[in-house]
Formats: C-alpha cells, structure tokens, sequence
C-alpha cells in the first residue's frame, strides 16, 4: 500500500469510529425518547379514562359503566384505544363498542405495567393500570397504542444515519486522499528526482522550495544540501583525478623516455650515470606524489592519534632539519618550551617541515625565514615567515587549494606539485585547528598556525592566569 493511501486510512481510521460513535448514540436517544413519548402519551389516556370513573367507589358494575359512558366514549372518539376490566377480568367497556372486544394478549389480569406485543401482525405498547377506590380494587383499564409509527420512524433515523455515515466517509475519504497526496507531493518530488539523478548521473538538477509547509521545505531544503554537496564532492573527485594524472603524466613519461635511452650502446659511461640520476629522482617525485594523494585522498580527515605532542621540541627538530636542508638561508626562531598538544606528531611534523620548505623554496638568494611558537590564551601558535616573492591576492585566496601554483612559483620551480599547502591545511583542520596565510608580492609571506593546546595544559594555564591575577 502507498504512503499516500495509509495517510487516507490512517485520517479515516481516526474519523470513522468517531461519527459511528455518534451515529450509535443519537440513534439510542432518539429510540428512547421516541418509546418513552409512546409511554406517555398511553399513561395520559389511562389517566383520562380512570377521571371519568371518578364516581366509582367499588367494584365497578354496569349501572357506573352507564353513567361514565359519555366520558369513556368521548375518549373513544378523540381515538383512544382501551377497554376496562372488572376485578375478575371480564370486559365492562370497549373503546371498539358494545360487545366488541380488542384482541386476546398473553397479558392478563391482575399483571399491570408496560408491554410490547405483536398484535394481528403489529408491535403493540400496552399498559395496564388498576382502578384503586377507598383502598379496594374497582377496575382495570387496558390502553393500547400501535408501534408502528413509532418504528418507522425509528428506522427512518437509523436508515438516516447509516447513509449520513457512509456519505461522510466517501466524501471525506476522496478529500482526504487528494490532500495526502497533496502533503507527500514533496516526498514523491525528492524521489522522482533521486531516481533521475541515478539514472542520467545528472547532479545539477534541484527541487524548488516552493511554498511547502515548514517540514516539508526542510526536507526539501536538506535534499537540495546533500545533492549540493555529493555535486561538489564529485567535481572535486573529478578534478583531484585529472589533476593528479596530470602531475604523474611527466614523471613516468620521464622513467619511459629514459628507459628506451638508456639501452643505446652508444651512450658514455657518464651519460647513463646521468639517465639513472634523473631516473632516480623522478621515481623519488612520483613516490612523493603518490604518498601525498594518498594522504589527500581519504575522506573527510586523517586520523589523528589522541596522544600528547611536545611542540615545542618537534618544532625545534623540524627548524634545525630545515636549516640543514637549506644552508643559504638565515633561519630563525622563537620557541617557547614546554607547549603540549594532543595529536598526531608525525602529521605535525609534515605540515611544519611543508611549511619550512615551502618558505625556502621560494625565498630566493640569501632570505631570512623566521619560525615563531608560542602560547596564546587556549591555543598554539606557529608562525611560518619569510622574505620570499611572496604571493598577490589572487594566488593567497588560492594558497591551500589542491595542484594550485601561482604564476611566481611556476616560475621559480617547475617540478612542484601544489600539494603541500594542502596537506598542511588538511592536518590543521584534523587537530581542530586553523591556518591562514599572509602575503605582499615581492615582499614575503607569513603563514599562522593556531592548533588547541592539550586539556592538562589548559588547565596549567588557567592556574597560572588565576595565579598572576591574585585569584
């Protein structure tokens, strides 16, 4: 069954015993006011007979038969239907006249009270009441009154009612069923188009918001988000591919190029040393790439060991490596000891040797590149800076980008890959932390690292700032 016809049963499954319950009940009142109406009106016309017996003072005999006649049969005449019994049970008056009796019932004297029988085929309300005078027994009045109106009118309700409900269901039920599938048309939408986009690979397509209710533009408006993003999840997969395919086109044209020279038995000795140098070296770039794509390629963060990281000696380990690496170069440093994060050391450690190398690598000549560590409020912060070409704002805005090389790099290295910035900016964003680059063209680049320090540092530090201030 669709989600549009359980809405449908479920609204009617609510509505229907509701009006049945009605329908039961206004039926049961008006069945007992109408029996109850019937009751009263043969007790009125019991009550009118025995008035006209009211000079009776015994057993009722023929001579008070005659002198109540005119009442009895005026009470005939205005349609009453009873006849009076003497105490031994024998007919003193018809209502159908003299000599003529009603019908023989499976009531008899001295039972009183209420019946219902069927009599000549109709449901007949009967009452009899005793003629009580001076505290002695005078007679029995015996009214009836046919059901069959009464009835009629009964079923004409219930048959009424019956209808009325069905008529309500059936035109609540089609109401119900189009406002259903009115309330799920966004639901029914976001599959539609789920099942396009997996059939065409077509992930531009969204769905309007339109003026749905509050949920239904949520869930809208989610859909529409996670499209968004698996969209730009694959062009970004897409553009990871090509541009990585690209980088490895040249190493490995390289290593063929090589291959098939290297075999010529013409070639010196010292020529096939340089073929295998530079063969050596592009194997080393290509490994590099590789081990980076590897780094970039999973999703979402790497994972970060919760373990604790002295910084400030991975710091000092990191400049004196870079400071051999690149002898030219003035390095200098301001590292505050004992700063403690929790993390993974050799993540850090890469993103800071990026950084280093990174600042000399475009800091041509002789530059100065300085490294900064310090303490500030809850967190760490490194500062990478150099004298360099530095970058202009376009290539800033693009620093930590997959592949990108501004024009000044390309032009100071050509076998860069564009991927260390974006490792460094990957293991920041893994430790919690941020980083942010700051450049003049011609003039230099500082890059800042701020990362979370360790909970048990924290907590010193609080002490120490609770100390200074007296507290």
């Amino acid at each position: 069954m669709s989600l549009r016809l359980r809405l449908t049963a479920v609204y009617l499954l609510l509505l229907v015993p509701a009006l049945v319950l009605l329908s039961v009940a206004v039926y049961f009142l008006s069945r007992e006011r109408t029996y109850d109406a019937v009751d009263e009106n043969l007790r009125a016309k019991a009550q009118a007979v025995e008035s006209a017996l009211e000079h009776v003072l015994g057993p009722i005999t023929e001579t008070d038969i005659e002198q109540a006649r005119n009442g009895l049969d005026r009470q005939a005449l205005e349609g009453a239907v009873f006849q009076l019994r003497s105490p031994d049970g024998s007919v003193a008056y018809s209502s159908l006249g003299v000599g003529r009796e009603l019908p023989e019932t499976r009531i008899g004297v001295p039972a009183t009270g209420f019946a219902t029988e069927e009599v000549l085929g109709t449901r007949t309300r009967i009452l009899v009441e005793p003629v009580v005078r001076v505290g002695e027994l005078s007679a029995f009045i015996e009214s009836r009154t046919s059901l069959q109106l009464a009835d009629q009118s009964i079923a004409d309700i219930r048959n009424v009612l019956g209808a009325g409900l069905a008529l309500i269901v059936v035109a609540t039920a089609v109401p119900a069923y189009v406002v259903a599938g009115r309330a799920i048309d966004p639901v029914r939408q976001v599959s539609r188009l789920a099942k396009e986009i997996e059939r065409t690979a077509d992930f531009t397509r969204r769905l309007p918001l339109g003026g749905a209710d509050s949920e239904m533009r949520e869930l809208t408006a989610t859909f529409n988000a996670m499209i968004d993003r698996v969209d730009k999840m694959i062009q970004a997969q897409r553009a990871f591919l090509a541009d990585s395919s690209h980088e490895m086109r040249r190493p490995l044209t390289i290593l063929r190029t090589n291959i098939d020279v290297i075999n010529d038995p013409r070639l010196t000795e010292a020529e096939r040393r340089a073929i295998e140098e530079e063969m050596r070296e592009e194997a080393e770039a290509m490994s590099r790439l590789i081990s980076e794509l590897l780094l970039l390629s999973r999703e979402g963060r790497p994972a970060v060991a919760a373990r604790e990281v002295d910084l400030s000696a991975l710091a000092e380990r990191v400049w004196e490596a870079a400071r051999t690496a690149h002898p030219r170069h003035l390095f200098l440093k301001e590292i505050e000891p004992g700063i403690v994060l929790e993390g993974d050391s050799d993540h850090l450690e890469r993103a800071l040797a990026n950084l280093l190398q990174n600042a000399a690598l475009y800091t041509p000549g002789q530059g100065r590149i300085s490294l900064k560590v310090r303490r500030e409020n809850t967190n760490a912060v490194l500062d990478v800076a150099d004298t360099g070409i530095g970058m202009s704002a376009e290539d800033a805005e693009h620093a930590f980008d997959r592949f990108y090389r501004g024009a000044g790099a390309h032009a100071i290295r050509t076998d860069g890959f564009g991927l260390g910035l974006a490792i460094v900016k990957l293991v920041v964003d893994a430790h919690g932390g941020s980083v942010s680059v700051s450049s003049r063209l011609g003039q230099g680049t500082t890059f800042t690292v701020s990362l979370p320090l360790a909970k048990l540092q924290l907590r010193s530090t609080e002490d120490l700032v609770r100390g200074r201030a007296g507290l």
